[in-house]
């Protein structure tokens, strides 16, 4: 049984529990009122968020929570936390290599008054994107004038210190070194942190398939989303600079729309990089990424994956451009791993092919006609051959680099000529 005092004291907790929600339901009132009074171009009704006081001054943010579940084209965002967070390390080229968790790893984005990392540019809006419970949440830092940019950086610097990892796009090259040069002009630390820029590996995977990395082409083909109510970037500093003069803020809906985006684009990208890498075979769809993917493993001197890769163009392409090019890619594997009789049969294969395959592959096979066979006769013959392909292209094709394989082939029969006269001497 509980004592009298020990009652009492609960009993106490209760009327402070009581008087402290009473507290916050005035506090909404009255926020819910200050709000109604506004008129409708100020940033707190256009935009809502609330100002948080720092060291330097007092800075404005908001956040837009999304259920984990929620989809960005085909993925949830929840896809991401499925992911071991290695494998993009790998594929980012990171040195860090200790075991990180999602709950240590943010997405950012910035938008920015111009395209140089100097002093006369400044980050107006700086997004952070993370995974809180059964949320991802995405807090959005708003330069409302140039005086706040010491407090909102500071505001910025406490919460990037959460984390040991961040994702970006283009942000190792751009939005990170921005972020540098304006903590050093307002004298404030930004502790390093591993960084994670997709764009590296996005340019692997798909540039010539689809002729630009652009995160809205990536998203648009590859993750099957389409954006609604998005200013496009280029158009966010002169939108800035008009709220810089007339105070309204509505013109910067579709600017911080823009901002979620990008960063629930860069989320559900590494969902897609990932699931590739963890499973090449099930999820690549197009020859490139398969070629992508095995020279990542080839790096990683996974070789049975960059072949499994290979094999796997040849399959879906069969006798296309792709599968010639996947066989060349796998006889230059085999020879690397000193396979030269695997080499030699795909070599074989390519002779009857176009283009630079009629030259390519004789060349090789009359280097291994030579090297390992010991086959003299073979080996000039493949290379005659390969010059009267050559003398054919340059009567097509005049181009310095035609003369200087003309003058290496010509070279490479002059001295198998010789040694076939050697031989024959005894």
């Amino acid at each position: 049984m509980r004592s009298l005092r020990d009652r009492l004291k609960g009993y106490k907790k209760e009327i402070i529990r009581e008087d402290e929600v009473a507290a916050t339901l005035d506090e909404l009132i009255d926020e819910v009122e200050t709000r109604s009074e506004l008129p409708e171009t100020a940033l707190e009704a256009a935009l809502p968020g609330w100002e948080e006081e720092t060291p330097y001054g007092r800075c404005y943010l908001r956040e837009v929570r999304f259920d984990a579940l929620t989809s960005h084209g085909h993925y949830p965002l929840a896809r991401t936390r499925h992911l071991e967070p290695e494998l993009l390390h790998k594929v980012c080229k990171a040195k860090e290599t200790a075991t990180l968790d999602w709950a240590e790893i943010c997405f950012f984005d910035t938008e920015t008054t111009g395209l140089g990392t100097g002093a006369g540019s400044f980050i107006f809006l700086f997004g952070i994107g993370y995974f809180e419970e059964d949320e991802f949440v995405v807090r959005q830092y708003f330069l409302r004038q140039y005086g706040e940019e010491r407090a909102m950086l500071w505001a910025i610097s406490q919460l990037l210190e959460r984390f040991r990892a961040a994702v970006s796009f283009n942000g190792k090259g751009f939005d990170w070194k921005l972020l540098e040069t304006r903590f050093t002009m307002q004298r404030l630390e930004l502790q390093p942190t591993q960084h994670l820029d997709l764009l590296p590996p996005a340019r692997r995977l798909y540039k010539k398939v689809l002729g630009n990395t652009k995160l809205i082409t990536l998203e648009t083909e590859v993750l099957g989303f389409s954006r609604v109510d998005d200013t496009p970037g280029k158009m966010a500093p002169e939108l800035y600079f008009a709220y810089q003069t007339d105070g309204d803020a509505r013109r910067l809906a579709g600017i911080f729309t823009h901002n979620v985006h990008d960063i629930l684009t860069l989320t559900t990208l590494s969902a897609h990089i990932g699931g590739l890498v963890a499973q090449p075979l099930v999820r690549a769809e197009h020859p490139e990424e398969l070629f992508g993917l095995s020279r990542w493993y080839d790096e990683w001197t996974q070789r049975e994956f960059a072949e499994a890769c290979l094999v796997r163009v040849s399959e879906i392409d069969e006798a296309g451009d792709y599968a010639r090019e996947a066989l060349w890619k796998l006889s230059l594997l085999h020879k690397r791993l000193g396979q030269y009789e695997k080499a030699a049969l795909l070599w074989e294969e390519l002779l009857t092919e176009p283009g630079m395959w009629q030259t390519a592959p004789r060349i090789e096979l009359a280097k291994y006609y030579e090297h390992r066979v010991r086959d003299i006769g073979s080996a000039l013959t493949l290379t005659e051959q390969t010059i009267t392909l050559v003398q054919e292209r340059r009567m097509v094709l005049r181009s310095l680099a035609v003369e200087h394989e003309l003058r290496e082939l010509e070279h490479r029969r002059n001295r198998l000529v010789r040694k076939s006269e050697q031989a024959a001497r005894g």
